[in-house]
């Protein structure tokens, strides 16, 4: 099984992010999930969506803000290689 190309950061006790991974669920996207440390630069900014290495949402991550992911994630697997 590959990894999953979102990355969603999070944190403890984080009502946002609690509302970030029901947009990803109802999306059926998949993705893994990081719990931040205190000291992680994305601490103060969860939750935060990564697609292939690149913050693609953060804060307020709603269907919208995931719909836009997903949609990064299809055009960028669809360039040819080469």
């Amino acid at each position: 099984m590959t990894r999953a190309a979102l990355v969603l950061y999070t944190s403890e006790n984080c009502g946002l992010c609690d509302r970030a991974k029901l947009a990803l669920a109802r999306a059926g996207a998949e993705y893994s999930e990081v719990l931040v440390a205190d000291d992680h630069p994305y601490r103060l900014r969860t939750p935060v969506l990564e697609a292939a290495g690149e913050v693609v949402a953060e804060g307020d991550i709603d269907d919208l803000a995931v719909g836009r992911a997903l949609g990064k994630r299809v055009g960028e697997r669809a360039r040819p290689e080469g």
